[in-house]
């Protein structure tokens, strides 16, 4: 299963812990380490790639079975028509088998702004580098006019699918694998490659 699982809450006069099984590493910390340096004199951010973005780049099989298990998991969600929302590498957990040639399991974590499809009124903001158009514009018009919330809700749940909108987060997630760096990082930076290498630059990509 690529969800991960609920093992208990528990409750206290201030807060509420959801307690979860160990699910593995952070997808973005797994793919590179991001570090402030100065460089010529100048304060940059050195990226540099971990080992299991070195091993997307010398096995196109562990970047098909990414693709397969995060859509195995959009699948589940979407047949009890649940829209994670906030679907980013901080929120995705990789684990690796034994000989780290390829992911053994993979789960999604942070259902704090989860939905369900039929009341699309729920959505919030939530990191907007991830959200597909369609949720931005009606955040957008939400803010405007709040009269409006409604049937702009009503008119998106018309033109899309519960998985929609996870499948986009999905493809700005693919982005920043075959790109090698956080593409969404608005600070000066210098990637570290290996040899020269990345997955758009090298012909790597064909999945």
């Amino acid at each position: 299963m690529s969800i991960a699982r609920l093992i208990d809450q528990i409750e206290d006069s201030k807060d509420v812990w959801l307690v979860y099984e160990v699910g593995g590493i952070p997808l973005g910390k797994s793919l590179c380490d991001v570090k402030g340096e100065f460089y010529k004199g100048e304060r940059i951010y050195k990226v540099q790639h971990m080992e299991f973005y070195e091993n997307l780049i010398r096995s196109k099989n562990i970047l098909r079975t990414f693709i397969v298990k995060i859509a195995e998991a959009f699948d589940v969600l979407s047949r009890f028509g649940i829209v994670h929302s906030d679907n980013k590498p901080d929120n995705i957990l990789i684990e690796m088998n034994r000989s780290n040639t390829d992911i053994e399991r993979i789960k999604l974590i942070d259902f704090g702004s989860a939905f369900q499809f039929h009341n699309v009124t729920q959505i919030t903001a939530t990191t907007p580098e991830y959200l597909a158009p369609e949720i931005l514009n009606y955040l957008e018009e939400r803010n405007k006019n709040s009269k409006a919330n409604v049937n702009v809700a009503v008119a998106l749940s018309k033109k899309c699918w519960p998985w929609s909108f996870d499948v986009w987060s999905l493809g700005i997630i693919m982005m920043e694998i075959c790109s090698g760096f956080p593409i969404w990082m608005s600070l000066k930076s210098r990637v570290c490659t290996i040899d020269g290498k990345s997955l758009l630059g090298n012909g790597l990509l064909g999945v």
